[in-house]
């Protein structure tokens, strides 16, 4: 397999203030890659220049034959991309299942009227959409007893989970997440880290993520890129970066 998405030399700027120095690097499909690296490193900056958040200041993405940078970012869910954030983003006067369904709306082809009788077209749509959760979502992240629970009140790890099956049901073909096991106790990670090695097994996304915590990012991830004042300082296997002496210098420690 080729690169999915390709980055060239990306750099960023605010106020002549260099978040991003020319950043290079390339995200296999079918592969799970990392980024990481210290606190202000630039990692959530490189993630938002690729969900379009942030325009870059110089260099060049290329996605899936795309060049990205000159997509807007409202068209870059319809390309494939879904992402989720470090803040858990759900709706708590939701069920779980309706939080879930609200991440397949670029996908659906009724429009306002049709949907308003939810009739004919409208209604197959959401059948079909809720069969598809049913069957492919829920089960890989064990959400299947909560699925009609509203979603205030529920566990942290849970509601990450919820967040993940959202970005899922848009059928992404780069799934971005952004701390995916920020905050959760070794269980909640272990079965994040499971259900994203799933999804990716499964042929059905290639994922790109930044965490902090090393062990499971090291046991999960095929390639991991490492930033540093917003440059890359190593790039390689878990491995080989784990051995990589600017690496243990700047972010695992000498200990």
């Amino acid at each position: 397999m080729g690169e999915l998405l390709k980055l060239e030399g990306i750099s960023l700027s605010f106020g002549g203030v260099n978040a991003l120095l020319a950043v290079s690097a390339g995200v296999a499909e079918g592969k799970i890659t990392a980024v990481i690296g210290p606190n202000g490193a630039g990692k959530t900056s490189l993630f938002n220049v690729i969900s379009g958040f942030y325009r870059a200041t110089g260099g060049a993405a290329t996605y899936a034959g795309f060049d990205l940078l000159q997509k807007p970012s409202s068209a870059r869910a319809s390309l494939g991309i879904a992402r989720t954030f470090q803040n858990i983003a759900l709706f708590s006067g939701l069920s779980v299942i309706e939080n879930i369904k609200l991440g397949a709306h670029a996908h659906l082809k009724a429009n306002p009227a049709t949907a308003s009788l939810f009739l004919g077209g409208p209604a197959r749509e959401e059948h079909e959409l809720t069969a598809v959760i049913d069957r492919d979502i829920l089960p890989a992240l064990g959400l299947e007893d909560i699925r009609d629970r509203p979603v205030s009140g529920l566990p942290y790890g849970q509601q990450k989970r919820i967040e993940l099956a959202r970005a899922m049901v848009m059928r992404p073909r780069l799934l971005m997440l952004d701390e995916p096991f920020a905050g959760m106790p070794p269980t909640e990670k272990h079965r994040m880290a499971g259900a994203i090695r799933s999804f990716v097994a499964s042929g059905a996304v290639t994922a790109l993520l930044i965490d902090h915590d090393m062990e499971t990012v090291m046991g999960l991830c095929d390639h991991i890129v490492v930033l540093n004042f917003g440059k890359v300082i190593a790039s390689g296997t878990p491995d080989a970066v784990r051995q990589h002496p600017d690496v243990i210098e700047a972010y695992l420690g000498t200990g």
